[in-house]
């Protein structure tokens, strides 16, 4: 991102530098239209959290399957359902392909949220009209934002509402008069983020210190402070009230099975259910966890999603402190700075990254949650450079340290898992089933499969076991009374191993198959044989040649299938079940283009 791209009056400048409305428009346009199409071309989102219970849980809010089931999709079978409820509609009864288009564009008003921020906070910078574009543009390209681009994880989906919460807030804390609608708004928007995603939380913390520190008069940070305090918790109600109503009414607890020690609900367990291992190992840990995570993104991660913006922002926080203390009792050796720097506006977003970061360190320490934060910080990093460099070479200083991290960003690039598009988004073979309303289907295992509910027979029930919810005894015995009301038959349904080897092979074989190389000695299809993992397996009269798994790939997928099988036993066993001998079948099922083969078992009373 080099200043020297806007400069002038070249295309760029004057198409989407931000010097009229009608640019502005163009350019935020332009931002959603290309975060559409990148979306398109990553592919259909296949992320664990999609198979596991992004798609279970918008199919069971429509078709009110919480007294039905019993944790299908495991303890996130009960997370606030309503980003699920709308990708099923567009994905499921729409197309796969325009959900992708339609979240990716959705993410593109990240750019204009950020934009709006930026106008703020750079108010009396004579090139804010070309800065304003082109941080917002370096916040769009952020390891978070890219890598949640078009998937259905929520951190991107509901980062514009926090976002423009803040540009709003940001304006009502400059302005000098009344500013109750901008607080009213800023109120909406933060409640509905919080409201369809709790995680959201840390944001609305970091707001509402930022108010409370950085708006001028003591009586005015109270007054705007418990406003935006009052609205965020109203519509937060609104929105999340409704169905924290029924999982409390169902289960005892309205965050069920999360804070359990608190609602002592009776199917779970009395403890906490917090995933600690993110969180920073001790003090010192703490202390460094900006460049700790920037040198291993793993710590906060299971995907690693490589980035710079977090470590400068350190470094250059502490170096912004060092020269503000020397400002304070040295003045006639401090560097001068840049005005637009050390303004309320910037101040106010400088204190929200700082505590929200804090918040997040404190609760959760997943790197995905920062999704908003992250398409902040080329914008603070702008504003720190300002601080701490001398005002003759801070945009330099600052051109090249956001386009470092851009570039570190991009390079890295990663997704959480995306598959080709294919015409039908999903697909689930459908199980034999005599009586389906009368059968149970249990989930086996800690595995992401409850994708596959909405597409199996909705007569039936639906409950987990072995997963990673924190069930208690009674919990066992609720399994076994929907089994005994219902009076059918008892199905298990878990993964069947797949060679890593074997999505590719389908589709050389597929490609091989349309390019005619599939006849005769097929020469050119055995360059792609390599020893054990594919051999070739030559046309027999009508009979094509494909490309097979080795011997040794297929046993060590044979293998794998009888841990599977093992596991499942041990794990039924403990409900006082058992799989019945000889009565697996492996089914087919696909996300896009990518198989997900499944186990569909046949379960009986353990004598």
């Amino acid at each position: 991102m080099a200043e020297a791209s806007f400069e002038g009056r070249g295309w760029l400048s004057r198409h989407f530098a931000f010097d009229t409305r009608a640019n502005v428009v163009r350019a935020c346009v332009a931002a959603c239209a290309l975060a559409a199409m990148v979306s398109l071309l990553l592919g259909q989102d296949a992320n664990a959290d999609l198979r596991n219970y992004h798609l279970y849980n918008g199919w069971a809010a429509l078709y009110a399957r919480l007294s039905i089931d019993l944790a299908p999709a495991q303890m996130q079978s009960y997370f606030v359902p309503w980003l699920d409820v709308g990708y099923y509609l567009v994905a499921v009864k729409g197309s796969a392909m325009l959900a992708g288009i339609v979240l990716g564009a959705w993410h593109g008003l990240v750019f204009a949220a950020v934009a709006a921020v930026a106008w703020q906070v750079l108010d009396g910078d004579q090139r804010r009209s070309r800065l304003v574009p082109m941080l917002a543009f370096a916040g769009c390209c952020s390891a978070v934002f890219l890598a949640e681009l078009g998937n259905t994880m929520g951190d991107n989906t509901t980062a514009p509402l926090v976002l423009a919460a803040v540009a709003l807030t940001i304006r009502a804390v400059k302005s000098q008069s009344s500013a109750t609608l901008h607080w009213l708004a800023a109120g909406l928007l933060l409640g509905l983020a919080l409201g369809l995603k709790l995680t959201n939380a840390i944001y609305a913390l970091g707001l509402g210190v930022a108010v409370l520190t950085c708006r001028p008069g003591w009586r005015h940070r109270f007054a705007d402070a418990t406003l935006l305090t009052v609205v965020t918790t109203i519509v937060f109600g609104v929105v999340a009230g409704p169905w924290f109503f029924q999982v409390w009414s169902q289960f005892g607890n309205p965050l069920f099975p999360q804070f359990n020690a608190w609602f002592q609900a009776p199917l779970a367990q009395p403890i906490g259910v917090a995933d600690r291992r993110w969180l920073p190992d001790g003090l010192l840990q703490a202390v460094l966890w900006p460049i700790w995570i920037t040198i291993n993104p793993r710590e906060i991660s299971e995907s690693a999603m490589p980035q710079l913006a977090w470590a400068a922002l350190y470094l250059l926080g502490i170096a912004a402190a060092f020269i503000a203390l020397l400002r304070r009792f040295r003045p006639e050796r401090s560097p001068p700075s840049a005005p637009v720097g050390c303004t309320i506006a910037a101040r106010t977003l400088l204190v929200f990254v700082a505590v929200s970061f804090l918040a997040w360190m404190w609760m959760f320490s997943i790197h995905r949650y920062l999704a908003a934060l992250e398409a902040l910080a080329p914008l603070a990093i702008w504003l720190l450079v300002l601080r701490v460099f001398p005002a003759a070479s801070a945009r330099q200083w600052g051109a090249r340290i956001v386009t470092a991290c851009v570039v570190v960003a991009v390079l890295g690039w990663n997704t959480w898992g995306t598959n080709g598009w294919d015409r039908d988004g999903f697909f689930v073979e459908t199980p034999p089933m005599r009586a389906p309303e009368r059968a149970t289907v249990l989930l086996v295992g800690g595995y992401p499969q409850a994708w596959r509910v909405p597409f199996l027979p909705a007569q039936a029930a639906y409950a987990s076991v072995g997963t990673n919810f924190p069930a208690s005894p009674s919990y066992s015995l609720r399994v076994n009374e929907i089994i005994a009301e219902r009076g059918g038959e008892i199905f298990a349904m878990f993964p069947a191993e797949e060679s890593r080897f074997s999505a590719r092979l389908v589709k050389i074989n597929r490609w091989a198959n349309r390019l005619g190389l599939t006849s005769g000695d097929c020469g050119l299809l055995a360059r792609f044989a390599k020893p054990g993992r594919f051999e070739l397996r030559a046309a027999v009269g009508d009979v094509p040649c494909e490309l097979v798994l080795a011997a040794a790939a297929e046993e060590a997928r044979e293998r794998g299938n009888q841990a599977l099988i093992q596991n499942a036993g041990d794990l039924l066993r403990a409900h006082g079940l058992s799989l019945r001998p000889g009565s697996c079948a492996v089914l087919d099922s696909r996300i896009g283009d990518e198989g997900y083969p499944f186990r569909w078992c046949e379960v009986e009373r353990s004598p």
